[in-house]
């Protein structure tokens, strides 16, 4: 990646979706090909600029565990879209997986596995990372895995949903199933490009209050936007509290704003090297760009 690149952030935006695309599209079947298509790829932006932190050459290093985080929230929205869930019908302006390919659903059953296990192998295989690397960073997949399906069980029962005060309720299921997911890629980015324990918990939580953010954003967009706007069914939360049930639009964005803070702060003590992952978590948004 160009110096030019790294300074200007919708170059760098519009760079990681191309080589994300490319990488997947060698990979990934038909169904897989089809969850994982499109999407603004902020996960995986996450990841590289959390490497540029550690790393000048973060685009290449970290391209392959990018695309692997990129695989595993596919994989999540083929799950959260199915009948038994959201039962969604619209997802990134197309219908949902299940719904396109209604007539083999035994392959839309089998894409999340498949997409989980290629997340695997990319970040295994990764040549521009050493083993240990290579393996921490797996590992790392492994634990959010299983933070997102124990965030999911939250969202799906609303079990204990009391409030955002407390270990319970609505943060617990947040910080889980969109949080964990932001600061895994923060975490396996600097993890791939060598940083120490120390700066990958500080990127990790970076990561975490930049996903709870986007939560609280995703939100109101479940309530303002339209499926033309977001690519997306509007209203698909209306059964289930959400941040926007417990403050409203305003209290939601405020919320939001207040996350995006506490993430910026985690990356004081780093310098010009952090302003890509900076400009990041002030610019993801749902909203379509």
């Amino acid at each position: 990646m160009t110096a030019s690149c790294w300074d200007d952030f919708a170059a760098f935006k519009s760079l990681v979706r191309e080589r994300v695309e490319e990488l997947l599209a060698i990979h990934v079947r038909e169904v897989a090909r089809y969850a994982v298509r499109g999407g603004h790829r902020w996960r995986a932006m996450v990841a590289i600029a959390a490497g540029r932190v550690f790393h000048g050459e973060a685009l290449e290093i970290c391209l392959p565990v990018g695309a692997s985080i990129e695989l595993a929230h596919a994989a999540s929205l083929v799950l959260d879209d199915l009948p038994s869930m959201d039962d969604g019908k619209l997802r990134r302006g197309r219908p949902c997986t299940h719904l396109q390919f209604a007539s083999t659903q035994w392959a839309v059953d089998m894409a999340p596995v498949f997409m989980i296990n290629l997340a695997y192998q990319l970040a295994l295989a990764n040549e521009r990372a050493g083993y240990r690397e290579r393996v921490e960073s797996a590992s790392q997949m492994s634990h959010v895995s299983h933070a997102m399906i124990a965030g999911q069980e939250l969202d799906v029962t609303q079990a204990s949903n009391r409030g955002l005060e407390g270990d319970d309720g609505m943060l617990t299921c947040y910080l889980a199933k969109s949080g964990a997911l932001y600061g895994s890629a923060a975490e396996v980015g600097a993890v791939t490009c060598g940083a120490v324990f120390e700066d990958r918990l500080r990127l990790y939580e970076a990561g975490l209050f930049l996903g709870l953010a986007y939560q609280f954003m995703d939100d109101v967009c479940d309530v303002v936007a339209t499926g033309d706007q977001s690519g997306k069914d509007s209203r698909v939360d209306s059964h289930k509290e959400t941040a926007v049930d417990l403050f409203g639009v305003d209290g939601t964005r405020t919320r939001a704003k207040m996350y995006q803070e506490e993430s910026l702060d985690r990356l004081a003590v780093y310098g010009a090297a952090a302003n890509t992952l900076r400009e990041l978590i002030r610019n993801a948004s749902w909203a379509p760009s």
